[in-house]
């Protein structure tokens, strides 16, 4: 029964911290009770077993994605199988690491394994990074600034070590010295953060981001040259407002406009009339039909334009597309990336190892999981030390900073005009993480496989050792009874 409580119970909290509810919170107990039942007397089976529900039931808000319909089931069944197995996996490392190692190895085993593990994982996926454990914590702000130094998996890898330090001192005795080590390095990470967040941000710049729903939907049933000029000047207007408002930068929508041959120029040049007349520059989101292409222009105030193609088109969604290969980095410490390319860490941090400051994405999301896909770009921003404005269709429209704090925030509306203009703080440019890259994980992954590898190899040297003192003291016996037997005479 207590098996089944605990298997529940992270369940619960996984479902609630990863799904769509945002319980930002609970991510950083719910592994607890797992650990708790793998470091006592519960059978391995149980443990393993436990965990598998867990993850399972965590992974029950996948059933409302929008993108379910896109999935074949046996890819859906494979990868959540590869998922709870690694998860399942990291737990008995932590049970097999805490009977035969010292409480220091214990407190770190489980969190080096399941980081390596969710770095292996989300490296191979077309998905990138979704899912991972960091992004739950998204809402605070203070508690994801170690990003900027070490990436997104120092996130996952401080939640681990949050959750596994409680189940070790609750489960444990004389681990002082380790529950100490745990909750030491999570203070420092929180006081890290409250530095961080505290430094003054004097380079400012006022940002706008539009989406209209209704010129979307007309730029997608628009066949003529006029309807897609007619939407290219629903939305010259708008930024024209923007820029009486003080904007100097404007981002719209992914494929919120319509691109055809024979009116490009036409249609771009309302744009361009825009950008020069009100001295913004402007990331506009384009789609075309033939060929299909997802692409983002650049316009700047004096009338040059810079296409950028999507690098990650939508598995199962945009099949059409031919990615792009191409950075979006347009110089003068910006930059211009399309929705999806923001999932893939490797993809920006190449970007914005160029000295990126201020970031423009258009996007487009499926209304339940526009919180959830967005906050993947702000976490893209803390590792780069840039700032974005996102202006999604059917999802967030939001500026934030390169802290990950959301300047400004609003829901995109079902219909018409959603606008936000606020005066966005520019990042710092080029972190350490931009320098290193991926060598958290990857050390991660090498403590974990040299940790494991030694305790195997020092259980067979001691059961050498154990044999082999047995043989001697046999062969010592039988050597002194002979001495010791009576001549025959």
């Amino acid at each position: 029964m207590i098996t089944l409580l605990a298997a529940v119970l992270s369940g619960i909290m996984f479902y609630l911290s990863q799904g769509y509810d945002h319980v930002w919170a609970l991510i950083w107990l719910a592994p607890v009770p797992l650990l708790w039942l793998a470091y006592g007397h519960t059978r391995t089976w149980q443990v393993i077993g436990a965990s598998a529900i867990a993850l399972l039931g965590g992974a029950g808000y996948m059933l409302q994605s929008p993108y379910l319909h896109l999935i074949p089931p046996l890819v859906l069944a494979s990868v959540l199988t590869v998922d709870i197995g690694l998860f399942c996996v990291a737990v008995w490392f932590a049970r097999f690491v805490q009977r035969r190692a010292s409480p220091l190895l214990t407190l770190f085993a489980f969190p080096a394994c399941w980081t390596a593990f969710e770095f292996l994982i989300e490296l191979q996926s077309p998905n990138g990074t979704y899912g991972s454990l960091a992004y739950s914590t998204m809402s605070a702000p203070v508690l994801i600034q170690g990003a900027s130094l070490l990436g997104m998996y120092v996130v996952t890898f401080l939640i681990c070590l949050f959750a596994n330090t409680l189940a070790m001192a609750l489960r444990l005795k004389r681990n002082t010295a380790a529950v100490g080590l745990g909750l030491a390095i999570c203070a420092a990470n929180l006081v890290f953060g409250i530095v961080r967040l505290a430094r003054p941000q004097p380079d400012v710049v006022r940002v706008a981001g539009i989406v209209d729903e209704a010129a979307v939907s007309d730029a997608w049933r628009a066949k003529t040259v006029p309807a897609a000029v007619a939407v290219a000047e629903t939305y010259a207007r708008e930024i024209r407002a923007a820029a009486r408002e003080g904007a100097r930068f404007v981002v719209t929508p992914e494929g919120g406009m319509v691109s055809t041959p024979a009116g490009q120029s036409a249609i771009v040049a309302r744009l361009v009339a825009a950008a020069r007349d009100t001295g913004v520059q402007i990331i506009a989101g384009f789609h075309a039909v033939a060929p299909a292409a997802d692409f983002a222009l650049a316009i700047t105030p004096d009338g040059r334009t810079q296409r950028y193609d999507k690098r990650h088109p939508v598995p199962g969604l945009e099949h059409d597309l031919t990615p792009g290969h191409v950075s979006g980095w347009l110089g003068d410490g910006r930059a211009e990336e399309i929705c999806k390319d923001m999932d893939f860490p490797d993809t920006i941090r190449a970007d914005a190892a160029k000295g990126i400051r201020l970031m423009g994405v258009p996007a487009g999301d499926m209304g339940i999981d526009g919180w959830q896909h967005g906050i993947m770009s702000v976490m893209r921003g803390v590792e780069g030390g840039f700032s974005i404005v996102r202006a999604a269709n059917d999802g967030l429209v939001f500026a934030s900073d390169a802290q990950g704090r959301l300047i400004a925030l609003k829901q995109d509306a079902p219909t018409g005009l959603t606008m936000i203009v606020a005066d966005l703080p520019l990042g710092s440019g080029p972190t350490l993480y931009t320098r290193i890259g991926n060598a958290f994980p990857w050390l991660c992954g090498i403590f974990a496989l040299a940790l494991g590898a030694g305790l195997l190899a020092w259980r067979r040297l001691r059961g050498a050792a154990t044999f082999g003192g047995r043989g001697l003291s046999g062969s010592s016996s039988s050597s002194s009874s002979s001495s010791s037997s009576p001549t025959t005479p």
